[in-house]
């Protein structure tokens, strides 16, 4: 998925982050990234679930370089469809 040419921001990432919210955003992705490479089955409950972390994951994007944010969206994106692809999230 290809965040940035699929979702236009009307404030580019990294512009006007300061360098204390782009460290917090930073540390943030590495966290969510870290707990989905140790997770053996998906920690989702539902879809739903997954999806808002993907949101929190594409907001904190916002606050990083764009370079640095393609690459801990690699990161991350790898991991929910490593998890995913275990067993699928119930649709409940």
């Amino acid at each position: 998925m290809d965040l940035f040419s699929s979702q236009p921001s009307l404030f580019g990432p990294g512009q006007g982050a300061d360098p204390a919210q782009a460290a917090s955003a930073r540390e943030r992705m590495r966290n969510m990234i870290d707990r989905l490479s140790v997770a053996s089955v998906p920690p989702w409950k539902d879809q739903m679930a997954v999806i808002l972390d993907e949101g929190v994951f594409q907001r904190a994007m916002r606050l990083v370089p764009e370079n640095e944010a393609r690459s801990l969206w690699a990161e991350f994106d790898a991991q929910v469809e490593r998890l995913c692809a275990i067993e699928p999230a119930s649709e409940d």
